[in-house]
């Protein structure tokens, strides 16, 4: 079972190489009416730039929670009766809940989640910052290669456009000076450039929506997650002649641009480049920007701090001191 998952997981891998090398090489051979040069130029660093963020995507991968000692839980038990507490900085950052009060923790990897971390079925473990689950990678995308995935998809847009004008140059050339008179059209040309059509459509149309996703700080899962809500909420609203309010996005920064950047890196040098940002190499040392805890928006920083500090307090004086810091020795995992 395990040989043949990683066999399903090279597939995407593979396709996504021979798909990048075909159309590459077709193009570079089948172009002639562009400069050689130029085509192989052209090619040649929208590939490399392709497949070094694709492949750097995968081994960086998207982080866990499981990669951090602290997060492990003592006991799941003790967690789900509320006897057991995450770290203080998690206390402290944290903004969401259990719909009981408690704090996140998943029983499957026995560690506390973080605010946006969720559990991969497909991964079988927790991701930081979980975006989605990309069947084209195998592999999550989350905090650690989140910007990657977004440069990844510019840099594939890019070399789909690059493919669709060359090859579009050169069926021009061919219909505009009649050589369908002398010879017939190339089947590979004319199959890169179709195939490129598709692609760049596809293409223009996911990384626009991951960018405004990015630009309003918000991950897939979260889109769903609150439009689930927000539909609910108006039901509730509509069934009891109520108008509750709610906070659709409690991440946002205040500004796109602010939003980017918390992504992106602040600076253009790391909006294009495959580079770890400023912000993390400077807090290398440090628990920030690790997918631990996020910002949130202004209005609502230091209430919901002192909100999530004032639970955790009220927890820890109704539950018993006796339940307090089991040993290791009694882990249970569920």
């Amino acid at each position: 079972m395990h040989k043949l998952r990683k066999l399903l997981s090279l597939f995407p891998k593979v396709l996504t190489c021979l798909i990048l090398i075909w159309t590459g090489v077709s193009t570079i051979i089948d172009v002639f009416i562009v400069s050689k040069i130029v085509v192989l130029f052209i090619i040649g660093i929208l590939f490399v730039a392709s497949i070094f963020t694709y492949f750097k995507i995968i081994v960086l991968g998207a982080g866990s929670p499981t990669d951090f000692p602290d997060l492990h839980l003592k006991n799941v038990q003790a967690a789900d009766e509320g006897q057991e507490f995450p770290p203080e900085y998690l206390v402290e950052h944290s903004i969401t809940l259990k719909t009981n009060g408690r704090f996140r923790f998943c029983r499957a990897c026995a560690v506390w989640k973080p605010d946006r971390c969720h559990h991969c079925s497909s991964c079988n473990k927790c991701i930081l910052k979980m975006d989605h689950h990309c069947p084209w990678f195998a592999a999550c995308i989350g905090f650690r290669n989140q910007k990657l995935f977004v440069q990844f998809l510019i840099y594939a847009t890019f070399y789909a456009l690059a493919v669709f004008c060359l090859n579009g140059i050169q069926l021009l050339w061919w219909f505009r000076t009649k050589q369908y008179v002398r010879e017939t059209i190339k089947i590979s040309l004319l199959v890169v450039w179709l195939f490129s059509v598709i692609v760049l459509i596809s293409m223009l149309a996911f990384t626009s929506y991951t960018i405004y996703l990015v630009c309003k700080n918000e991950t897939t899962i979260e889109m769903y997650e609150w439009s689930n809500y927000k539909d609910r909420m108006q039901i509730y609203n509509d069934s009891t002649r109520m108008d509750l309010t709610y906070q659709e996005n409690r991440f946002d920064l205040g500004s796109r641009r602010a939003n980017w950047e918390s992504v992106m890196g602040q600076s253009w040098i790391e909006w294009l480049f495959p580079i770890i940002t400023r912000a993390q190499y400077r807090c290398r040392h440090t628990l920030d920007e690790k997918g631990l805890y996020f910002k949130v928006g202004a209005p609502l920083s230091q209430e919901i701090h002192d909100s999530m500090v004032l639970q955790a307090n009220l927890m820890r004086r109704l539950t018993p001191k006796s339940s307090f810091d089991l040993p290791r020795d009694n882990t249970t995992i569920f």
